[in-house]
Formats: C-alpha cells, sequence, structure tokens
C-alpha cells in the first residue's frame, strides 16, 4: 500500500519535537498536552466514478469501508457517482442508498413519463393520436437573429430537469438552500462539463441537488443545467473519475471507486447507445483517468460484468451492491492499514463522524407547510394550480402527496418544467403544540405557446392515413386558441376549433368539421352498397378538461349531410328515405370518465362515455331523440399478466314527430362494425367479425345494445395476444309482433376474434382473425392495422 510520504514524515516530525520538548521540561514539571500541538489526523478521501446503473456498486464499496471503521472525510464524484457521493455526503447510510437506488422508478425518471389519469384530456388525445409533438414559438421564427429557427425550439434532450430535480430535492431538505457544499454532512464536489468551452467545471458550491443533476445530464438523454454563464452536461466527457478534485479539497488518503469494464472491448459491445457512450467517456478521458487512478492509494473496480448503464431493476442493484462489497473485501489488509494510519494519525480511534445533520427525507417522512408559492404565474392561476393540486398551508404532507399535485400541473401540458423546494422555516404552533414547519416553493417554466403534431397510421379497411395537427397557443393557460387538423386519407376530415379558455370556468368553444367518407355498408336484405358522403358541421359548445379523469360538453350543432347515390343499388327501395340529404339542428350533451393507465394497453381501469342528442329537421319538422352509452372495465387480477375487458355500447334513438314510421336518414340510425368506434358514422358502434358498417335495421332496430368481453394475455414484453367475443341484442324487437326475448334471440348476431398485438413507439400493430354469424351464415375474414388511431 502507497500512503503519501509528505504527511507521515511532517507527522513523525511532530512527534519527535514533542518527545524531545516533553524530556527537556520534565524537571521542570510543565505539561504541554499532545492534542495541544498535534497536527490534523490524515484525512480520507472517496472518489467515486461515472458509469450509469452500474454505479450501484459504489454503494456496497462504502458499506465495507465503513464496516472497517475508515472516516470519510471528503467525497467526489461524477455522473453516477456524483449522486451516490452526493446523497452519502447527505448522511445517507449504504443501507438507506441501496434501498433509495432499488426504489426509485428509474424508468418514469428516464422517460419523463407521467401516469395517463393525470393527464387533460388534451394531453390525453394528443398521446394517444400522434408519434411526435413539436413545440414552437412564432416569435422566436420570426426573429431576424441567426439562430432563430425551428431547429432552434427542439428541445435539447429526451428528459428535462424537473422530474429529477424534484426527486433530489425531495432526498435533501434540510440542504436546499444555495450553500457552501464543505458545511454539508460531508464535504462533497462533484464534476460536470461546460458545452460552451468544453472544459471542466468542479461544483463545490450552489445548490447540491442541481450540481447532481449537472453531473449526470447525459448529453442528449437528460437536458443541460444552465448555472451562471455556463451550460453544464455530464462531468464524465472530461473527468470521469476526480480523484485530483479530492486531492484538492485536502485529502491526505484516497480510496477509488470506478465502475469501468476490464473486459477487451470488441464491435458486439458497441451495438446500443448506452454501450457506445460508456465507451466514448472512457475513450476521451483516458489519459486523465490514469492520471488520477496513480492517485489513489486503494483503486477498487468492482466486477460489472453482464451489467449495462441502464440496469435499474431492484435485482440487479441488489447483485451489483454486493459485488462492490465483495471487492472492498478483497482489499481487507490495506483498507485496515489505512485505519491504523489514521488512528495512529488521531491518537485514538475514529470513526465516521458527521459534520452536520442528516438530509431529511421526504419519502418517509411528512412535512408541515407553513407557505405555499407557485412561482412565475398569475396570481389567479397560483390561487387555481394549488386548489387544483389539493394543497393547503397548514396541512402536512409526503412525497406522494406533493409529487401528484406536480404530476397534474405537468399533465396540462402548459409547462416544460416545474420543480419545488421545501426549505425549513422557524417551528409554528400548529394545533395547539409547537411543531416543524416548511416552505413549499413550486417553480414553473412556461412551455412554448404553439405544437405541432404528426400521427401514421395503416389498415385494411382504409388504407394509409397522416394526421397534421397545428395547435396555436395549445400550451398556454388561458386565453384564445385555434386548433388545426387534417386527416389526409381516403376519408379525409378536416376539424378547425376557436377555444377560448380560463383556469376557473368552462372553456367556451366554436368549430368546424368536415368529413368525406367512402366505405361498404350492408343494409336491408344482405344488399350491399358502396356507401359515399359529405357532412359538413358546425358546432358551438362549452367543456370543461379541468376536472381530472373527466370530461363533458353541452352544445348544439349544425349538421348538412350530403349522400352521393350514384353507387347505390337501384332496387334498394329504400333510397330516397334512408340516404335523403339532410339538414339538422342538434343540442346535445356528453360526458367522459376516463382513468384507464394506459390509452391502448390498459391494465385498469374504467372508460365511460354517455351522450344525448335532439335532432330536429328545420324542412320536414321532424325530431328525434337518442341516448347513447359506452363502457369498458379493465381489470388485471394480482397485477399478472391477463387483464380481463367486459364491455358494452349502446344506444336508444326515437322519433317524436318523424315522416315515416321508422327512424329514416342513414346518418342518426343505429349502426355497427369494424373495430373502432365512431369511424365512418358518429353513432357507429365496434363489432368485432364484422368489416363492414351493420345498417341498423338487420339486427340493431332502434334500440340495441353490443355486448362484449376480451381476455388479453401479456406473454412477452410489449406482445399481447387478445381473445375477443361479441354478440348484439336488438331490444327494439320486444313487443314487436308479440315478440318475446326467447324470439329476439334469433336475431342476435354474434362475433368472435383473436389479436395479437405489438405495443410499438410509433402505435400499436395488431393483426386480427375474426369470424361473424348472422342470418346462419358464418363469414370469416383478417383486419391488419399500425399506428394511433384518429
Amino acid at each position: 500500500m502507497y500512503i503519501h510520504m509528505k504527511k507521515a514524515l511532517l507527522f513523525s516530525f511532530f512527534m519527535s519535537a514533542l518527545m524531545m520538548l516533553h524530556a527537556q521540561h520534565d524537571s521542570s514539571k510543565i505539561h504541554i498536552s499532545n492534542d495541544t500541538i498535534r497536527p490534523p489526523r490524515l484525512k480520507v478521501g472517496v472518489v467515486l466514478g461515472g458509469g450509469g446503473a452500474k454505479g450501484a456498486s459504489h454503494i456496497g464499496a462504502l458499506k465495507y469501508i465503513e464496516e472497517m471503521g475508515i472516516p470519510v472525510d471528503y467525497v467526489a464524484g461524477t455522473s453516477m457517482g456524483s449522486i451516490i457521493g452526493g446523497f452519502y455526503a447527505l448522511g445517507y447510510s449504504p443501507e438507506e442508498l441501496t434501498k433509495l437506488i432499488s426504489e426509485m422508478k428509474w424508468s418514469e425518471y428516464i422517460g419523463n413519463r407521467i401516469d395517463r389519469p393525470m393527464l387533460s384530456e388534451e394531453m390525453r388525445l394528443r398521446n394517444s393520436t400522434m408519434v411526435m409533438q413539436v413545440p414552437f414559438s412564432l416569435e422566436s421564427l420570426l426573429d431576424n437573429r441567426k439562430n432563430s429557427s425551428f431547429i432552434s425550439q427542439l428541445p435539447s434532450a429526451y428528459v428535462n430537469n424537473s422530474s429529477l430535480v424534484n426527486l433530489f430535492n425531495d432526498l435533501c431538505i434540510g440542504y436546499q438552500e444555495e450553500m457552501d457544499f464543505n458545511d454539508l454532512p460531508i464535504p462533497f464536489a462533484c464534476v460536470a462539463t461546460d458545452m460552451i468551452t468544453g472544459k471542466e467545471v468542479v461544483l463545490r458550491n450552489g445548490s447540491i441537488s442541481t450540481a447532481m443533476r449537472a453531473s449526470m445530464a447525459i448529453p442528449g438523454v437528460f437536458s443541460p443545467v444552465t448555472i451562471g454563464d455556463k451550460v453544464l452536461v455530464d462531468g464524465g466527457l472530461v473527468n470521469n473519475f476526480p480523484a485530483d478534485v479530492l486531492r484538492d479539497m485536502g485529502a491526505d488518503i484516497i480510496i477509488g471507486v470506478e465502475v469501468t469494464s476490464t473486459k477487451i472491448v470488441t464491435a458486439d459491445d458497441l451495438k446500443s447507445l448506452p454501450q457506445v457512450f460508456a465507451r466514448l467517456l472512457i475513450t476521451s478521458t483516458s489519459a486523465k483517468r490514469q492520471e488520477n487512478r496513480a492517485m489513489c492509494d486503494v483503486h477498487i473496480v468492482p466486477d460489472i460484468s453482464g451489467f449495462g448503464m441502464l440496469s435499474f431493476t431492484p435485482d440487479a442493484i441488489d447483485t451489483l451492491v454486493g459485488r462492490g462489497y465483495k471487492k472492498a473485501n478483497e482489499f481487507h489488509d490495506q483498507l485496515l492499514a489505512i485505519k491504523e494510519a489514521v488512528d495512529a494519525s488521531a491518537g485514538h480511534p475514529v470513526s465516521k463522524t458527521l459534520r452536520a445533520p442528516h438530509a431529511k427525507n421526504l419519502t418517509n417522512d411528512s412535512v408541515l407547510l407553513r407557505s405555499i408559492v407557485v412561482n412565475n404565474v398569475s396570481n389567479h392561476d397560483s390561487r387555481w394550480l394549488i386548489r387544483k393540486g389539493e394543497l393547503a398551508v397548514g396541512n402536512s404532507y409526503t412525497k406522494d402527496d406533493i409529487e401528484r399535485a406536480m404530476n397534474i400541473y405537468r399533465g396540462t401540458g402548459c409547462y416544460d418544467e416545474i420543480t419545488y423546494q421545501i426549505k425549513e422555516c422557524d417551528s409554528v404552533h400548529w394545533n395547539s403544540r409547537l411543531s416543524e414547519a416548511y416552505d413549499l416553493s413550486i417553480n414553473m417554466k412556461t412551455a412554448q405557446p404553439h405544437v405541432f403534431g404528426l400521427g401514421i397510421r395503416y389498415d385494411t379497411e382504409e388504407g394509409a392515413a397522416i394526421l397534421l395537427n397545428i395547435g396555436l397557443n395549445e400550451k398556454r393557460f388561458n386565453g384564445s386558441k385555434l386548433n388545426f387538423s387534417t386527416k389526409l386519407s381516403y376519408n379525409p376530415r378536416i376539424n378547425l376549433t376557436y377555444t377560448y379558455s380560463r383556469s376557473s370556468l368552462a372553456n367556451f368553444n366554436l368549430s368546424f368539421d368536415y368529413r368525406n367518407e367512402h366505405f361498404r355498408s350492408r343494409g336491408f336484405h344482405n344488399k350491399y352498397v358502396n356507401l359515399h358522403y359529405q357532412q359538413m358541421k358546425a358546432n358551438a359548445y362549452i367543456s370543461e378538461f379541468h376536472l381530472l379523469n373527466f370530461s363533458t360538453s353541452a352544445g348544439v350543432s349544425y349538421i348538412n349531410t350530403t349522400f352521393d347515390k350514384s353507387s347505390f343499388d337501384g332496387n334498394n327501395a329504400f333510397d330516397s328515405v334512408y340516404y335523403a340529404n339532410n339538414t339538422m339542428l342538434a343540442p346535445f350533451v356528453k360526458f367522459q370518465y376516463d382513468n384507464l393507465d394506459d390509452a391502448y394497453f390498459a391494465n385498469h381501469g374504467i372508460l365511460t362515455n354517455l351522450g344525448t342528442h335532439f335532432y330536429y329537421m328545420p324542412s320536414t319538422k321532424d325530431k328525434y331523440f337518442d341516448f347513447s352509452y359506452a363502457f369498458q372495465y379493465y381489470f388485471t387480477p394480482g397485477n399478472g399478466r391477463f387483464t380481463i375487458i367486459p364491455q358494452v355500447y349502446g344506444r336508444f334513438v326515437t322519433h317524436i314527430k318523424p315522416s315515416y314510421a321508422f327512424v329514416g336518414y342513414y346518418n342518426i340510425r343505429n349502426t355497427c362494425g369494424g373495430e373502432i368506434a365512431g369511424r365512418h358514422f358518429e353513432n357507429q358502434m365496434p363489432f368485432i367479425g364484422l368489416t363492414s358498417v351493420e345498417d341498423a335495421s338487420v339486427d340493431l332496430t332502434q334500440n340495441a345494445s353490443i355486448f362484449r368481453c376480451d381476455l388479453r394475455y401479456n406473454f412477452y414484453g410489449k406482445h399481447y395476444l387478445t381473445a375477443m367475443y361479441n354478440v348484439s341484442m336488438p331490444w327494439g324487437l320486444l313487443g314487436t309482433g308479440g315478440m318475446a326475448f326467447s324470439d329476439i334471440i334469433h336475431f342476435m348476431a354474434q362475433g368472435a376474434g383473436l389479436r395479437y398485438s405489438y405495443n410499438s413507439f410509433l402505435g400499436p400493430i395488431s393483426l386480427t382473425a375474426h369470424w361473424f354469424n348472422s342470418d346462419e351464415n358464418n363469414h370469416f375474414g383478417a383486419y391488419f392495422s399500425f399506428g394511433y388511431t384518429f
């Protein structure tokens, strides 16, 4: 073992001088305490290198160092080493660190994920229909500066700061102020890279959570951190093993833990982005790394084979911690020598001592809020946001309570970053007792106001389709918004919606819809027609999207429908009635409850849609009323792989004052068919087994329900297999011609299907084989689809 000789020689010199002085004055009985002039004891520093999830092995090494009784006086780290080292410097024990790292929901932090029930209705719709969303600002685009362009407004990384900053802040309560890191329970430093100069930046003061976040900001994955005039990213680009920083802090003895693989690299080891990035760090800092390794008195390199930068599963973390401990144990003799040297320099046995109190962990504790401040928003919006997040002064909250409020705010889509700090303040008298109190400060960074969206889809019923969307002021909390969408396909659609929004009031909306539909439909006597119609609809309505999981709307529509009869069968006696061009006024009320955890592959939750219309035909004075309902329930027993999905769809439509003895006008009759509700007609109900639209007059009549049950099996990763069965119930036939329930069973239609699905990042990919039985005939078919539904 090598221990730096300067301090050791200095220590020997002072001890010799002390003994000579004591001997010289012994006769005069003058006593000088050894402690009075004893030089400071040897200081121990621990350096922790970067390496993503592999850095969990640092915890095992720290655990063994503690068990040896070696005091750690300084900690320095880079990237993942800065996270482990930073929390260790805040007073967390290796056991606490193991629990923290293994229980963190890394996929949510890395994936920037917000639970779907926390999203607003607009955000849910966008996320379930578009493969790409790009926010932008017209002001920046129109700016004449060279760096003002659409490209310059693209996100700087896949993950922004807020989730990780909030995670770190939750774990360092008591140390969230700007401070000197020497004042932490253990002095700390970490390394980042300045993107402007390309130079190393050593962070030894400021916000510790921000410093850790900057040190592990992998370019392209995590957004850079701006501190003053510096734009900081992962320190591993310049110094992934900062032993030299420890020397500058005052460490006499350095123990290094490095998680770089010693395996000879081949082409097979460089196939993924994390592998390439890890290798880039190694090659770009090779010379610096060798210098820093030479500074270490003990250099521990745990076995991290079989694990990568993203191996954050609990089992992987436990294994890596164990390997770090095992490797440190191999250096028992060297570590024991360090322990003895430190004790000798102090003149007595020493152990780990924190210079300040342990940081408070909001994950385990609750805090009483003395004040709540929301920055960068108006006073009106601040009050609404606090109320919406169910926060109030004088109440105690846990991390989950506060994070739920932040997710609700993020779910509006109006803010790019939302971070918060919980700062200690003077104790307050609350409920007749003195309690520790805290101030909650929430920082909002407003998103770019506008957004461009793109969706793609292909299926065997309609062919290829592209969705283009531009939302002006879409990401503004209040004020006027304008949204334009167009579907480019065999059945094109256009929507233009103006919205005036106020956070505390309902939205006021004006919209125009145009659709041009071509599809095959079956009518009376099993006759098929290639139906073509155009419809224009103007809507004025109020809506409320701020109610979590609920959405409501009420208003009136002006609808004009024009049918192209050129392709109809001339023998169809009902063409003039069914497919009569019509114009109608239709007041409506709609209600939706949706708490599904995923739009396409939900495991839990309920989706309910209720709606009613009153149709009035000005030209004929005809009046119709309808009530529609749809219900889906997703249940996964024991959070396993099987999901049971019972469903009910139905609609009741009746005439109040008709021109005919039955409900005419095809566009308001009950129809069913296909896998997508409302695909060709607003009132179309899905029915597995039917590829064409089924006319209501065949089986569904004016009052009908479809009962369906799916059994889905997640057999591997993102692969699913779903068995489906549905049956139609024509309630409208009850009592017709004396028919009883046992009679109408003969008019029921049945369908079944077996679907394979893969949940790709571009949307679901599905292949369905299906069967349909009606009029004692069996029909078989298949259906393929790729992409989100729109």
